[in-house]
């Protein structure tokens, strides 16, 4: 199966695709998710409540998608019981988050949404910082671009800007923004980024998206894929989570109100290297379910992979504004290019 460049400027030439046929989306969901690993997380005190835990996560569904609880080693529960931990979602596909989390991604994730993500650097700060790396009428691809919270400003600064994501509602969404004619949008998986052109002078994975990758393997081939897409002098920039090593499973309490409470029930896999959890919303009118699966990397690893790949990081910070890296930061913004261009 094929598909092909949803929406493209007609001022732009589509960076040299034209009618070339591009390939279907494999598996990328995309999310956020993850920043409650630090020890400094803003989702609200951890709870260990194992079973409790144990009991929600066999009931949660949406749309097909269950939580599975399988033995493992490593967690508390009830005294003779082997232990379990949540592993795997059956029924999770590379759309799933994006078509459940569209409707709501704004609210939560937009410039001041409820969990915010500017702590490290706001939409303008990222688009000038980028529109630094780009030069003048710089070509950017943006990986993950979901609703456009970090694409629209970087069109803002000139720059011809080509947009890949998995979810068709999330593209929806980002079309019916004003602006949005400026942006090429492709749906296609960022595990494979030249499905969306080549020779681009910045390639812009947003916060935590490239962890949405939930295998090795598949981080891997996106990085390969990276290399490809880069100019000659190009830059590859990540913004991510420095994994907090002793993180633990549980229920986050992200907010209570009169009307509602929103909980995150997760399971983290420490050899995996991965976050199986949902987003749960409970009202009066009825419970809703945002399921989440990342495969998290620390900075270490990170650089390996890119290494693997034929990149050479160039820069590290704890944030868009510049602020040294360091071996307390909670974040990092990292910069690969081309090895072969050093």
């Amino acid at each position: 199966m094929v598909a092909s460049v949803v929406d493209s400027p007609p001022s732009l030439p589509g960076l040299g695709m034209g009618a070339r046929r591009i390939a279907r989306v494999v598996d990328q969901p995309r999310q956020h998710c993850g920043h409650y690993l630090r020890s400094n997380r803003r989702a609200g005190r951890m709870i260990q409540i194992d079973l409790f835990l144990k009991n929600l996560v066999r009931r949660l569904h949406f749309h097909g998608t269950k939580a599975r609880a399988d033995p493992v080693q490593g967690s508390l529960l009830e005294p003779g019981r082997p232990p379990t931990r949540l592993s795997a979602m059956e029924g999770y596909g590379s759309e799933t988050y994006g078509e459940t989390m569209a409707e709501v991604y704004d609210e939560w994730y937009g410039s001041d949404g409820g969990i915010a993500l500017s702590q490290i650097g706001s939409p303008g700060e990222v688009a000038d910082r980028v529109a630094t790396l780009a030069g003048p009428a710089g070509t950017v691809l943006e990986l993950g671009v979901g609703t456009g919270r970090l694409a629209l400003p970087l069109a803002d600064r000139g720059l011809a800007v080509t947009g890949l994501d998995a979810s068709p509602s999330m593209l929806a969404r980002i079309r019916a923004k004003p602006g949005s004619d400026r942006l090429t949008l492709v749906a296609g998986d960022m595990a494979d980024p030249t499905v969306a052109g080549t020779g681009f002078d910045v390639v812009l994975v947003g916060f935590n998206t490239f962890f949405n990758l939930a295998t090795e393997a598949a981080q891997q081939a996106c990085l390969h894929g990276v290399a490809e897409t880069l100019a000659p002098e190009g830059r590859f920039v990540l913004e991510a989570f420095v994994p907090e090593p002793d993180a633990h499973d549980g229920v986050s309490v992200r907010e209570v109100s009169v009307d509602r409470v929103m909980l995150d029930v997760v399971a983290i896999d420490r050899t995996a290297q991965t976050i199986t959890g949902q987003r749960i919303v409970m009202t009066a009118a009825g419970n809703r379910f945002f399921p989440y699966l990342l495969r998290y990397a620390t900075p270490d690893q990170l650089d390996a992979m890119a290494g693997d790949a034929g990149l050479e990081r160039v820069d590290r910070t704890e944030d868009w504004r510049g602020t040294p890296f360091s071996n307390n930061s909670s974040y990092h913004v990292s910069t690969w290019c081309r090895a072969d261009a050093t």
